[in-house]
């Protein structure tokens, strides 16, 4: 699957609101109910949580996620390195315990965009 695959099966869910698409990024929110039947897809392109909610992030965790604002230790960090090129996806849980922003990038290794 490519990452364009990806988007595009992410895109059958319902969406809150779909914040910003663009070759290598996809930014949405989403209820955090449809939460679980993203995950499976995750982790189908990405393998298991590389720093799952819960677990403070290593450097390593913030120096891939550092050109999106960083991980925290109740966001979910999906990452994979292929070749030269990587690709994440943050969940980011809101305070309001209901919804989440969903940030997915493809760039260089090492969080270069």
């Amino acid at each position: 699957m490519t990452f364009s695959e990806l988007v595009s099966q992410l895109k059958k869910f319902p969406f809150d609101e779909i914040r910003k698409e663009q070759d290598g990024y996809f930014e949405f929110v989403v209820s955090v109910k449809h939460l679980i039947g993203l995950y499976p897809i995750f982790e189908g392109y990405y393998g298991v949580p590389f720093k799952p909610a819960g677990i403070s992030p290593t450097p390593r965790a913030q120096d891939v996620t550092k050109n999106y604002g960083g991980i925290q230790t109740q966001q979910t960090l999906y990452y994979a390195s292929r070749g030269s090129i990587s690709d994440c996806a943050m969940i980011w849980p809101w305070n309001d315990g209901n919804h989440a922003t969903v940030k997915m990038a493809r760039g260089m290794v090492g969080g270069e965009t």
